[in-house]
């Protein structure tokens, strides 16, 4: 049986290195497009090139991922906001981003998906108990949050 031709070292060290820099270009915002022009690649290759690399990301790399996107989101909001609730005249856009930012924190902690569930079971009328446990814990926990955040503001008003 004749044996499987291997890559040189070298080449596949290359091929993870371009892999590393095609999925930074790529956090830092780069389309793919563009970080194909800057790498001298094709689109195609620098999409697989992206997707490998996503698949070696370990669960800890994507929720640290997660949680600087959250934080990047939280602070492009927390920039804004002043402006929106003060009725700053000409911000109006800010009201626009404000709820495109809001839309996609929602997407990335999964809210819409576990508002989704809860009103399915509701139409359904027949909830497993695992699931409806999860889901009222979930809402549980984001009345909470909203509380304290109601309560910081008050606070905030007070002074």
């Amino acid at each position: 049986m004749a044996r499987k031709k291997s890559k040189p070292v070298e080449e596949s060290l290359e091929v993870q290195q371009r892999r590393k820099r095609a999925l930074e270009l790529r956090l830092a915002g780069k389309k793919q497009y563009e970080i194909a022009e800057i790498m001298g690649l094709h689109k195609s290759t620098i999409s697989s090139y992206i997707q490998d690399a996503l698949a070696d990301v370990t669960r800890e790399k994507a929720e640290e991922y997660l949680e600087l996107e959250l934080q990047r989101l939280d602070a492009m909001l927390a920039a804004i906001w002043p402006d929106i609730v003060s009725g700053e005249r000409g911000a109006e856009w800010k009201i626009d981003r404000a709820l495109a930012i809001m839309d996609q924190r929602a997407k990335l902690t999964g809210t819409y998906k576990a508002a989704e569930l809860k009103a399915i079971a509701d139409a359904r009328g027949t909830v497993s108990t695992e699931t409806s446990s999860m889901v009222g814990r979930f809402f549980d926990l984001l009345e909470k949050a909203y509380d304290v955040d109601e309560a910081s503001a008050d606070a905030g008003d007070d002074e």
